[in-house]
């Protein structure tokens, strides 16, 4: 038997993706089993999910992609590991699939010698991954609470860090200026996914994440600046019109 962790997308919930990936479940061996995995936090339902599947609560991964909350999604995820594993194998899909390259990730960095949380892992939809820890990635907070866009890029993102560091030299001086708008507004979410973030930075508002630098302090992974990769076989599966079709393909 081969055991698979699902992960779903943001806005949707375990039974949500168990429905929508069905029809390509349907083709794969009979003895594989999957292990639908319920994201922690609450949020609005994603684009078009709402009149598909009314009534039902939406689930997510993270609010914001912050150091503090990724951390605290690769704990819930180590704790389903622990209790519920082994998984031969791991399918995200979206924000599952970036919190799950961004776990294994992790472990490749730490620990490279020793056995990874899975053998295999499939990508869907996937954009680039952000981390839980300051030792990987590349600090882009500024341009998080800026809502600028995430460039996939090493580059071209150094370039826009340099420029917000020049006009905002403090945290202060950043997060005083910090645009009324926030950071949903900005090129980091697709146009077609806008509002529903918005709901999101609703609530993380109310919760009091918008008053300090250390919620917004995130680091994102990039293959020029990292030298952590995925050391296991991998699937990544992109459409034409993917909004985040570059992000997968640098992933």
């Amino acid at each position: 038997m081969v055991k698979i962790l699902m992960l779903h997308g943001f806005g949707v919930n375990a039974a949500i993706f168990e429905a929508q990936t069905a029809p390509i479940r349907a083709l794969l061996p009979s003895h594989w089993e999957y292990y639908f995995l319920q994201g922690p936090l609450e949020c609005g339902p994603a684009p078009g999910i709402g009149d598909i599947y009314p009534g039902q609560k939406y689930n997510c991964w993270f609010h914001v992609p912050s150091l503090i909350e990724i951390q605290s999604v690769h704990s819930f995820l180590e704790d389903v590991i622990e209790d519920e594993g082994p998984f031969d194998a791991a399918w995200g899909f979206s924000a599952g699939a970036m919190v799950l390259g961004s776990l294994i990730l992790r472990y490749a960095h730490e620990t490279p010698y020793l056995p990874q949380p899975f053998r295999a892992a499939i990508f869907m939809h996937s954009y680039m991954p952000w981390s839980a820890t300051k030792e990987i990635g590349v600090d882009v907070t500024p341009l998080l609470i800026q809502h600028r866009d995430m460039p996939c890029t090493l580059a071209e993102t150094e370039r826009l860090l340099a420029f917000e560091y020049e006009k905002y030299p403090t945290r202060e001086d950043m997060l005083r200026d910090k645009r009324k708008a926030n950071w949903v507004d900005g090129d980091i979410i697709p146009p077609m996914m806008r509002n529903a973030y918005h709901d999101i930075h609703a609530q993380v508002v109310e919760k009091g994440l918008d008053r300090k630098y250390n919620d917004y302090e995130a680091h994102r992974m990039f293959p020029e600046a990292d030298k952590a990769r995925l050391q296991m076989p991998t699937a990544h599966i992109l459409g034409e019109h993917d909004p985040f079709k570059e992000q997968g393909t640098t992933m």
